[in-house]
């Protein structure tokens, strides 16, 4: 399977994030007072992803013609954040309630036929306007990114009532 990015995907604690990420979640966390969300991560990732192949017209037309992004996430039992920043613009961080969200393995959707990748869609996000939709969340292989898949996973379907609590252990 031929993708057009390459990813790197680490498990890691948040004072190990790319700095810009980090300072754009901690700032987030202090304007919705969502104070302990570091401390209650169940798991916390970075995804690295350089582009492999030149983008497309459409993707340059949506403003995606960038040559690399990072993503940092940090999923608690309730919430999930991330922050995400690209070579060319400046980073910024969301968080949405695990209650609100769904999740799909990428591989498993429509689009993986169309457009190879590793990756989890988190259906229910709210964007620009309150419109909802979904944001990616690209994946490397390996142990890290399989670690950081399940417990993404787990920790949703314990906030939606259909499963265990997720634990760090």
């Amino acid at each position: 399977m031929e993708t057009s990015w390459a990813r790197e995907t680490r498990v890691c604690h948040t004072i190990e994030l790319r700095p810009d990420l980090l300072a754009a979640l901690r700032a987030h966390i202090e304007e919705h007072e969502l104070e302990g969300a570091e401390a209650g991560a169940l798991v916390c990732f970075e995804t690295t992803s350089r582009r492999t192949k030149k983008p497309g017209l459409m993707e340059r037309m949506a403003g995606a013609g960038f040559t690399s992004l990072t993503q940092a996430v940090v999923v608690t039992a309730t919430r999930l954040l991330w922050a995400q920043g690209t070579d060319d613009d400046e980073a910024f961080a969301r968080s949405e309630l695990l209650a609100k969200l769904e999740v799909t393995d990428y591989e498993k959707s429509p689009a993986f036929g169309l457009m190879p990748d590793h990756g989890i869609e988190v259906q229910g996000v709210v964007g620009v306007q309150g419109r909802v939709g979904t944001v990616f969340f690209g994946f490397g292989e390996g142990p890290d990114a399989d670690r950081a898949r399940h417990v993404l996973k787990a920790a949703v379907k314990a906030a939606h009532g259909e499963g265990p609590p997720v634990t760090t252990g």
